[in-house]
């Protein structure tokens, strides 16, 4: 079956000079490894669409042999940590013992390449990113972000009379409830907890880029929250939307390469239903699961 790659790992070749063709010669444990910087758009999988062809410039190829660890390279370029994916599946963090040449020339040798030179020249194609791609930093991916965590300084008044007045809030939709503090720029006053499963959010026509949050019930509470732009008020009705059309208070956070729980989830104290498969969350520390609330 014909696989689809990214259009821009296609066209690209291998940016070598003889720098690095010195360094490879004499020793087939030696290599490049190519790594792309958080900032560049995560490898779509194989088997979808195509992805745009806008160049992607942030790749650096760098030196090293197949005994080469995360930490030494981490080292060498004073970073904090590294990331793969496969196959442009989930992302996930390298331990600092772990090799990524070795890995590079394991996949090879699994995918029927036997000859060391040969495998030394394929793990240096830039190509072979659109199977097996290292981030120098966590990669961001907007849309994942979207779904996990909204967050924002904006105008917000609360009740539908006219008594109360508009002001700038710091508003966050996580979970399944909008969050309000009561100062600006702060979360260290007040939080306004909104509950948005059952409830409603509508566009304010007399008002642009506004949206009025309100929870179900009798003592249904209401807020109005007026965006600086068409992208924001896009995003934050379209992610609302989808909570309040809910039956259940379901939280689904599965395949997003979560290292941790998004910090302001368990705002929500109405969840029912939480599933985090397929992440790479550890038990202890800050955001691990032996800390989730019980």
């Amino acid at each position: 079956m014909k696989r689809n790659g990214s259009r821009s790992c296609v066209t690209r070749k291998t940016r070598f000079g003889s720098r690095e063709r010195d360094w490879l010669k004499g020793d087939t444990q030696r290599g490049c490894v190519c790594l792309y910087g958080g900032t560049v758009e995560l490898q779509p999988p194989a088997s979808g669409p195509q992805a745009s062809s806008t160049p992607q410039t942030d790749l650096q190829l760098v030196l090293c042999s197949s005994n080469t660890t995360v930490e030494e390279l981490c080292a060498q370029r004073d970073g904090k940590g590294l990331y793969v994916q496969l196959h442009g599946d989930l992302v996930r963090r390298l331990d600092p013992s772990e090799r990524p040449l070795l890995m590079v020339y394991e996949y090879l040798t699994a995918m029927g390449y036997a000859d060391p030179v040969r495998v030394q020249q394929e793990a240096a194609n830039s190509d072979l990113s659109c199977l097996i791609r290292f981030y120098s930093e966590r990669p961001v991916n907007a849309d994942q972000q979207e779904r996990t965590l909204l967050k924002g300084v904006f105008s917000v008044r609360k009740g539908k009379t006219q008594l109360h007045k508009w002001a700038e809030r710091q508003v966050i939709l996580c979970g399944t409830c909008l969050i309000v503090a009561s100062v600006k720029d702060s979360l260290t006053g007040k939080m306004h907890i909104l509950p948005l499963v059952g409830g409603k959010v509508e566009e304010v026509k007399r008002r642009q880029h506004c949206l009025m949050f309100s929870s179900a019930g009798s003592q249904a509470q209401t807020y109005f929250v007026n965006f600086d732009t068409l992208a924001d008020y896009q995003r934050w009705h379209r992610q609302a939307s989808k909570v309040v059309s809910q039956t259940v208070s379901l939280v689904d956070l599965s395949c997003y390469s979560l290292e941790a729980v998004p910090e302001y989830l368990f705002y929500s104290q109405d969840i029912t239903h939480l599933n985090l498969r397929h992440n790479f969350m550890s038990l202890q520390g800050p955001g691990g699961l032996l800390n989730l609330p019980r």
